[in-house]
C-alpha cells in the first residue's frame, strides 16, 4: 500500500477584492438607500453677552461722566455768579462815590458821571432832580465829597444784583463853612446791560 505523504499546506491567502474598501467612518457616512447625506449647516455667529463685570464697568463709567457733567456746570454756574457779585459790588461803590460827590464850579461834569453810570429809566429820573438842585448848589458854593465805607451784595445773578452801601458825605457850603458829614446808607439795584452793571434804581434806608 502505497504512502502518501502530505506537506503542511500554509492556508492560501484571501483574494483581495478589486472593489476599493472605504473607511468605516466614510460607511457610516452614507445613508443605507445609497442616499449622500444632507450638508451641515454652518453654526450661526454667537450674539456677544455683556458679562456682569463688564455691564458695571460701563454703569460705572457713565455715572460718572454723568457727575462729572453735573458737577462742571455747577461749576460754571457758580463762578458766573461770584463773578457777577464782583463786578456789581466794584460798579455800585463808583457809583455810590460819583452820587454822593459834587462841585459847584462843575457840576455839568459831576452829572454826566452819574448818568453814564445808569440806566435809561433812572439817568432820566435824575436828570429831573439835577436839574432843581443846580440852582441851589450854585447859589450856595456847595461842594460833597462821598466815601464808600462798607458794601455789601444782597443778591446777585448774571443780571442783576442788589447791593447796600454806607456812605459818608463831607459837606461845606456858604451856610456850613466847616465841614459837615452826612452819614447815609443807600441800597443800589444794578441791571447787566451793554456788557456793563449800570444803576437802575437808588433807595436810601
Amino acid at each position: 500500500m502505497m504512502r502518501i505523504t502530505i506537506a503542511d499546506r500554509k492556508p492560501s491567502p484571501k483574494p483581495r477584492s478589486t472593489v476599493d474598501e472605504k473607511p468605516e467612518d466614510e460607511d457610516e457616512a452614507v445613508a443605507t438607500d445609497g442616499t449622500p447625506p444632507a450638508e451641515e449647516e454652518p453654526p450661526e455667529p454667537r450674539t456677544r453677552r455683556w458679562r456682569p463685570r463688564s455691564l458695571l464697568a460701563v454703569l460705572a463709567v457713565a455715572a460718572l461722566l454723568g457727575a462729572g457733567g453735573y458737577l462742571g456746570a455747577r461749576f460754571v454756574a457758580h463762578q458766573a455768579t461770584e463773578t457777577a457779585r464782583t463786578e456789581a459790588l466794584a460798579a455800585a461803590k463808583r457809583y455810590a462815590t460819583d452820587l454822593s460827590s459834587y462841585d459847584f464850579k462843575n457840576l455839568e461834569g459831576n452829572f454826566s458821571a452819574v448818568e453814564a453810570g445808569a440806566t435809561g429809566k433812572f439817568g432820566e429820573q435824575y436828570q429831573q432832580v439835577s436839574r432843581n438842585l443846580t440852582e441851589l448848589i450854585k447859589q450856595h458854593e456847595a461842594v460833597s465829597k462821598g466815601t464808600v465805607l462798607a458794601a455789601g451784595v444782597v443778591e446777585a445773578d448774571s443780571d442783576r444784583a442788589v447791593v447796600v452801601l454806607f456812605v459818608d458825605q463831607t459837606i461845606t457850603n456858604t451856610n456850613s463853612p466847616q465841614p459837615r458829614i452826612d452819614r447815609n446808607r443807600m441800597q443800589l439795584t444794578l441791571l447787566h446791560q451793554d456788557d456793563r452793571w449800570l444803576v437802575d434804581d437808588v433807595k436810601l434806608l
